[in-house]
């Protein structure tokens, strides 16, 4: 099969999934999250950026104390 000919069925498909997808999101509703979900997320996403910025602490601490630890050999 010629590579334009593979290109357009590919486009194609792609389009008719898009499609499909737009049709199936337009029939869920729309729900609003609980606020028991909202607050879990909410304390998930703050855990999240405790650990990460607890990361970012060590690892420039570790740049700051230099390379003490290691030997060069």
């Amino acid at each position: 099969m010629h590579p334009f000919l593979l290109d357009e069925l590919a486009a194609a498909r792609v389009e008719e999934l898009r499609r499909e997808a737009a049709r199936e999101r337009v029939a869920l509703p729309l729900l609003r999250p609980s606020p028991v979900a909202r607050a879990a997320r909410r304390s998930l996403h703050t855990f999240g950026y405790l650990l990460v910025g607890a990361g970012l602490r060590l690892a420039t601490a570790g740049e700051r104390q230099g390379h003490a630890g290691r030997s060069v050999g």
